[in-house]
This record gives C-alpha cells, sequence and structure tokens, in this order.
C-alpha cells in the first residue's frame, strides 16, 4: 500500500474520531439562567423555556445573538434584557439576565394610565396607577405620552438618569435619590429626598446635572435640605 495512501487513511480516521469527539464530548448538557439584578417580572423557568436550545447542540454553534433576541421579545413590556450568554466548557451555557428597571413614572394622555419607563425608555406597557402602588417610581409631571417615546421630555430624562449614572449612581438608586420632576418651558425641576430640588436646565440636562449635585455635596449635609441648587 503506498504511503499517501496509508497517510490519507490515517488521516480521514483522526478527522473522523475528531469530529465524534468534538460532536459528543463539547454538545451542551447543562443551560442556566443567572440574574445580574433582582428580576420580578419572570421566572427562570420561563426564560429557559424560551431558550430552546437543542439536546444535539455543539457548544461552539450555540447562537448568542439567537438567544438574545429569542429571550427579549418572548416577553411583554420588553421588560428581560440578556446581558451576557457564557459558554464553559465543554458543556455548560450561562445565560446572564437583568431586569430592565422601571424609573419613571408618566401619564399617558387622556387616560388614567401610565408608563413605568426604565432610563433607556424601552419598557413601555400601560398601567393603572393601582398597579403601580407598590413600585418606586420618580413622577414626572408637566408632559404627557400620547403614542411614543421620541418626544424632548423623554430625551432630557434619560440625559438626566445617565448624568446620575455617570456621577456614579446605580440605576436600582436612582428612585431612592430622586422623587419628583416637575417639567416647564426650559427648566425641569428635581425634588429629591430630602426636599432640596435642582433646578434642571433642558438646554445642557448633564451639565446642569453636575453642577447641582456638586453644588449640593459641597454643602454639610444638615445644610442640605428644602434648599434649591442651579
Amino acid at each position: 500500500m503506498k504511503k499517501t495512501t496509508v497517510f490519507s487513511i490515517i488521516f480521514c480516521t483522526v478527522v473522523l474520531a475528531a469530529i465524534v469527539f468534538f460532536g459528543v464530548f463539547f454538545t451542551v448538557k447543562d443551560i442556566t439562567v443567572r440574574y445580574d439584578n433582582d428580576v420580578r417580572s419572570v421566572d427562570k423557568q420561563a426564560i429557559l423555556s424560551v431558550i430552546d436550545i437543542d439536546a444535539q447542540t455543539n457548544i461552539f454553534s450555540v447562537d448568542e445573538k439567537k438567544i438574545k433576541q429569542k429571550i427579549e421579545t418572548a416577553f411583554p413590556d420588553n421588560s428581560i434584557e440578556v446581558y451576557q450568554v457564557v459558554r464553559t466548557f465543554p458543556d455548560k451555557v450561562t445565560v446572564v439576565v437583568r431586569e430592565r428597571v422601571q424609573l419613571f413614572k408618566i401619564r399617558i394622555k387622556n387616560t388614567d394610565n401610565y408608563v413605568a419607563a426604565d432610563k433607556d425608555f424601552r419598557r413601555s406597557a400601560a398601567h393603572s396607577e393601582s398597579d403601580l402602588a407598590d413600585i418606586d417610581l420618580i413622577v414626572v409631571r408637566g408632559f404627557d405620552i400620547i403614542d411614543s417615546f421620541a418626544v424632548d421630555g423623554c430625551y432630557q430624562l434619560k440625559d438626566f438618569a445617565n448624568a446620575l449614572i455617570s456621577f456614579g449612581f446605580s440605576v436600582d438608586s436612582l428612585t431612592t435619590f430622586v422623587n419628583s420632576i416637575d417639567f416647564s418651558e426650559d427648566k425641569m425641576l428635581v425634588t429629591i429626598f430630602d426636599g432640596a430640588t435642582f433646578s434642571i436646565s433642558r438646554d445642557n440636562v448633564q451639565a446642569s446635572v453636575v453642577t447641582c449635585l456638586e453644588a449640593y455635596l459641597a454643602l454639610p449635609y444638615e445644610q442640605r435640605a428644602g434648599r434649591t441648587f442651579a
């Protein structure tokens, strides 16, 4: 038998063995869901049922984008966000999810309902006021939602939340720090937990937030409550 023939047989045998080995050894056997924050709107089993990875799926062929798309479109109110899909060799996949934190309570025009929007305005379901009674939310007054978040007020609320986060606040702490926001033509009057208020320019929200926070923190704690910062 020629050397080339022997080599071909050996090569094909090795390749076949590798295919069998990788196909069996790296088949996904363990799929778990881990919460990255306090997820209340859905349980882990419901998320697992949506992922639906075939029992014969090779870990190398797990489609992370498809998993993310399946989960994020499966639940009402767009409440669940896939933060990360982690492969742990040889056979484990962990899907890390977080719930989009509801921050702003905004009235829906000409109704008795409200939206409880997250910082990126991805959550959009309508709620009665009683539905939201047990949730800490920042009450927004001065404008209503009609049929879209594509209005100046929402963009400015997003800038406001991002400015606080950039300053060092966590998303979960925002509703503890801020009680309400009242919009006027050119200002956002922000009332915080101790009764102090920040007068925020709607023309330059992020810079105005930083200015107010720095002035607020520069005072001794006992002198902050009830004062207005601009």
